[in-house]
């Protein structure tokens, strides 16, 4: 498989779930790399936090599978929460399909998938000292 990681030298990935045990195998092959993870709907009883909300760098995230706010039916609960904490930037996953835009002063990010599922993509976020940030999209070659 190719490793995107490796091409942006990453201080943080996360997994966004489903196979959360691909996240596990990054942790002990990346291990000066911190790994946060969330599970999937396909992650049946993980003891990992459904959710997470943390702070990289000076940015608030969200991270989430999505499956718990509808996101195949839309990101509004999503969005919703995300502003409720605070968070600039949501990251989720469950559709399979990548989306990197702006809504209501906060990012939406998810980063596609690494599998099998159409467009093998992944999501590059750069944090700048400022406190300012990036995110976009980036195909797999």
């Amino acid at each position: 498989m190719y490793d995107a990681t490796l091409l942006h030298m990453p201080d943080t990935v996360v997994h966004l779930g489903d196979h959360i045990s691909d996240a596990n195998d990054l942790s002990y092959a990346l291990p000066d790399v911190e790994v946060l993870r969330v599970p999937g709907n396909c992650d049946y009883a993980s003891i990992q936090q459904p959710s997470i909300l943390t702070e990289l760098g000076g940015v608030r995230m969200f991270l989430t599978h999505g499956h718990l706010f509808g996101v195949k039916q839309g990101t509004q609960r999503l969005l919703a929460q995300a502003k409720t904490l605070g968070a600039q930037i949501a990251l989720f996953g469950h559709t399979h399909r990548a989306l990197c835009e702006q809504c209501s002063g906060v990012w939406l990010l998810n980063p596609g998938t690494c599998g099998r599922f159409g467009r093998a993509s992944y999501g590059v976020i750069e944090i700048v000292p400022d406190g300012s940030f990036t995110c976009r999209i980036e195909d797999f070659d």
